[in-house]
């Protein structure tokens, strides 16, 4: 018997092996970094190598001298894992998508309510009629389709047909490139099936499918340099924002005013002024470089600073309290002296008989806590306005606090009455 076939078989499938063997290596290595839909497309993976595995040890059995009945026995056996890999790659397929498309458009889809059904039923009628010959059987040389071939093809469409329904109806949160890499586990076999009728003999299905894995994979890695690229540059144009908004014209020229006033007056507070204006200054620009947490006692050291300035500048309309219970924690660069300054520009400054800016630490047995409050003249959070730089500011330091520390800021504010602003920090996070 002429074997060339079946060893043409035995070389791809080892080679493919050896690259979905890689890419698992390479998945569970960065588990722990993994998202519910690398997740699945890690069983995807697992999925395709039992497929190949089932191949390979066919096609090696087929070229031993195993006897008739064995052989049958054998290859009976490897097609029945060949299709519960194959349905299960279609089941994980279409969870896949449901997640991935679920995170673009901000809602729970229940895709799996369907397809893991589906999966499950189609595996067990193809397990139960490969042994039967309803589906196909095999004598020991060739394959025959069975009387209900065509019917074990429904559940795959179904899913398949599930899947298009799903990308049609949320077509818009999806790119063109993800659609082509999302769509390639279908049209891939398809071509797979076109080739099989001028090369009998090779098992295609399960080539194609890998092939499939990889061109997602490559396109789906590359979208998630593109949008870290993004971030970086989104974080860099932030950086500049923050500088802008902190380092403001008329706070440098009120301050140098003061200054100035004291030299005259009185030469020692005109020197520690100055002091504590280089302080401020350079506490800005360094910090601003900070890409991780810094010590809230560094963080105090700076916003101290800045408010000693605006005591200068408002005298007796401007008190300042501290009530520092907990400094064992780091928190975001700037986050507590935003809060400061905001205190201090929309609550104290804006009160004719000023006020009083009260900053407050302490911790519990889950969190650590940041309080700034002023009696100013407060606001409404719901009618301040999107795109003025209240509204950027807090919105900016509540996605630093999420990303760098896990925190939060809940704000509360009452006209005539003042403001509190509350950083929440899990102790797990320092």
């Amino acid at each position: 018997m002429n074997h060339t076939i079946d060893y043409v078989n035995i070389g791809i499938s080892s080679f493919l092996l050896a690259i979905v063997g890689i890419k698992l290596f390479g998945d569970i290595h960065m588990r722990k970094n993994a998202n519910k839909e690398r997740g699945q497309f890690t069983k995807m993976l697992i999925s395709d190598m039992l497929m190949l595995i089932s191949v390979l040890a066919v096609k090696i059995v087929v070229c031993q001298d195993f006897d008739n009945d064995e052989l049958v026995l054998i290859t009976k056996i490897a097609y029945s894992v060949y299709f519960i890999a194959f349905y299960s790659l279609l089941g994980f397929y279409g969870i896949y998508v449901s997640y991935y498309i679920s995170r673009r458009c901000g809602r729970k889809l229940e895709m799996k309510k369907f397809v893991i059904p589906l999966a499950t039923i189609f595996s067990i009628f193809w397990v139960v009629c490969l042994f039967y010959g309803f589906v196909v059987s095999f004598d020991g040389i060739n394959f025959e389709k069975g009387p209900l071939y065509f019917a074990g093809q429904v559940g795959g469409y179904l899913i398949i047909l599930l899947v298009l329904v799903y990308m049609i109806v949320y077509r818009k949160y999806l790119k063109k490139d993800n659609v082509i890499a999302l769509l390639s586990i279908i049209f891939f076999p398809l071509i797979g099936v076109i080739l099989r009728a001028f090369v009998p003999g090779i098992e295609i299905m399960p080539y194609m499918i890998c092939l499939s894995l990889i061109f997602m994979d490559n396109t789906f890695q590359y979208e998630q340099e593109r949008l870290l690229l993004e971030q970086e540059d989104k974080i860099s144009r932030d950086r500049i924002k923050i500088l802008l908004t902190q380092i403001k014209p008329h706070f440098l020229y009120n301050v140098l005013n003061s200054i100035y006033v004291l030299c005259e007056k009185d030469p020692e507070k005109a020197q520690e002024a100055i002091g504590r204006f280089s302080d401020y200054l350079r506490g800005n620009l360094s910090n601003l470089e900070k890409e991780d947490c810094i010590t809230f006692l560094r963080e105090m050291e700076h916003v101290t600073n800045y408010l000693s300035l605006e005591k200068m500048r408002f005298r007796e309309k401007l008190t300042i309290k501290y009530d520092i219970k907990d400094e064992s924690f780091d928190i975001p660069a700037l986050s507590v002296q935003l809060l400061a300054e905001n205190a201090v520009k929309h609550g104290i400054h804006k009160k004719e008989e000023g006020g009083t800016v009260r900053i407050e630490s302490y911790s519990d047995s889950e969190y650590y806590y940041v309080i700034v409050e002023d009696d100013g003249v407060g606001f409404n959070p719901d009618e301040y306005k999107e795109g003025d730089g209240l509204h950027i500011g807090l919105d900016n330091l509540r996605e630093r606090l999420l990303r760098m520390c896990g925190g939060h800021l809940v704000v509360e504010s009452t006209p005539g009455v003042g403001t509190k602003s509350t950083i929440t920090i899990p102790r797990g996070s320092n």
